[in-house]
């Protein structure tokens, strides 16, 4: 009996130890364990953070940090910060890159009750984002319930990044190349026209372009509008309506829309009268506009000839349908090209709400100019402008010679072929001047009988 007793108290006490063996052991580890990238996008170098915390039950000698496939640690660097509490205590720890995978040793050992951190910088990612996780292994010294090293794998920590745009790709690549490191060597191309930059600066300055488009596309449609009211006004036999049509003119011109803006944007506002930026912005490009409209219509007007006027009445039309059907079609003609020249101004004038807070084009080059400490945005910007202003330009110059043509019944003059002949000839092989062809035909006329 007393054998069994013994026996059945030895089998207990193991079974115990067992049991609390099986669950003490695993019980240490790194616990809270994340990693932070500096980067939101791939394929540049990145640094990663990684933080943990250590039990109460272990201290950690080492760790093996493994990246996935495709991570390239050829330059990485790390360092390593223990604190206890908030007291920092000094490591000295060595590493060594193995492919994909970074094995830290400490010295001293990572003791129990430790916040972990290690910076590992200059690894290259892939271009492609997503969600990843660093594997991690790791040796532990326990004490717990005896001495003892284990070794503990198969625990990772997640992270993400972005898949780069197309653009911020080309200009990552742009960044390796050796002709675009010598170009922007040179002081004033890199300042003005860093290549890179300007590759990232169009996608990015397109919405505020669209935004300036949108504006003018609102206000000139309504300037058209007021501009036509008000020159009747001006035109006016009742003098009341003539003087206010010249008031609202004359402040209007004399007035800069700088300030037009602000008057809008910040005095309507406190007197409590509110609108979306947008509406303020088209209502006071409208309202700027229809001044200058209101002049050139009205001087289109007068100038057409009283002829006119005489004509459509004695085939029985009133004053408005004359002005309908005879005058105003013949004032749109002549004065298509100023109000061509009208709206490139009033397109050019939408950089002035940058000032306001509107994302048109000017605020996005001067957010990013703020940026990257270099003035590529404003280049890119100053495209954006002439993409509409130059074509525009080119139509005012054609519209203007039309008109001349038109008015003076001047043939129009002949386009001049590159493609035959030789890039100059000869003056007894080519055609006469206007000036020897004038005295030939006066020569012919003086001698005819």
């Amino acid at each position: 009996m007393g054998k069994r007793r013994i026996l059945r108290s030895a089998a207990a006490a193991l079974l115990a130890a067992a049991l609390y063996v099986g669950i003490a052991v695993p019980a240490f580890a790194l616990t809270d364990a994340k990693v932070t990238l500096d980067q939101e996008t791939g394929g540049q170098p990145t640094r990663f953070t990684f933080v943990a915390t250590t039990d109460a039950d272990a201290a950690i000698s080492s760790i093996d940090i493994t990246f996935p496939k495709g991570y390239n640690l050829g330059a990485m660097k790390f360092d390593v910060v223990t604190l206890e509490g908030l007291k920092r205590i000094k490591n000295n720890p060595t590493g060594v890159a193995e492919g994909t995978t970074l094995k830290v040793k400490f010295d001293p050992q990572i003791l129990p009750n430790s916040n972990l951190r290690i910076q590992i910088y200059n690894v290259m990612t892939p271009i492609k984002g997503g969600t990843h996780t660093l594997k991690l292994a790791y040796s532990a010294e326990t004490t717990n319930p005896v001495p003892a090293t284990v070794q503990r794998t198969g625990e990772t920590a997640p992270y993400s990044y972005a898949t780069p745009p197309i653009e911020e790709a080309i200009s990552r690549w742009l960044d390796q190349q050796g002709p675009v490191k010598s170009w922007n060597g040179v002081k004033a191309l890199g300042m003005f026209f860093k290549p890179q930059l300007i590759v990232t600066s169009i996608p990015l300055l397109f919405s505020g372009w669209l935004m300036a488009l949108s504006l003018v596309a609102f206000g000139f449609p309504l300037a058209i509008f007021g501009g036509l009211s008000i020159s009747f006004m001006k035109m006016s036999k009742v003098p009341p309506v003539r003087w206010i049509a010249s008031i609202y003119i004359n402040v209007i011109r004399g007035t800069p829309l700088f300030l037009q803006i602000f008057v809008v944007f910040l005095g309507l506002r406190i007197a409590g009268l509110r609108a979306s930026d947008f509406v303020s912005a088209v209502a006071v490009l409208a309202v700027n506009s229809s001044a200058y409209l209101a002049e050139i219509f009205r001087a289109g007007i007068q100038s057409i000839s009283k002829g006119q006027f005489e004509a459509a009445s004695s085939l029985g039309m009133t004053y408005w349908q004359s002005m309908r059907y005879v005058i105003i079609p013949q004032t749109v003609k002549r004065v298509l090209p100023t109000m061509t020249s009208e709206f490139i101004l009033l397109f050019k004038d939408t950089a002035l709400f940058a000032a306001v807070g509107i994302f048109e084009l000017m605020m996005y080059g001067n957010n990013y100019v703020a940026r990257v400490a270099n003035l590529t945005p404003y280049v890119v910007a100053a495209g954006y402008y002439l993409i509409v202003t130059i074509p525009l330009i080119n139509i005012v110059g054609r519209l203007e010679a039309k008109l001349a043509q038109s008015e003076h019944g001047q043939a129009p003059p002949e386009k001049k072929n590159r493609r035959s002949g030789l890039f100059w000839r000869p003056a007894s092989a080519g055609p006469e001047s206007e000036y020897q062809a004038s005295a030939a035909v006066h020569e012919s006329e003086r001698w005819r009988p």
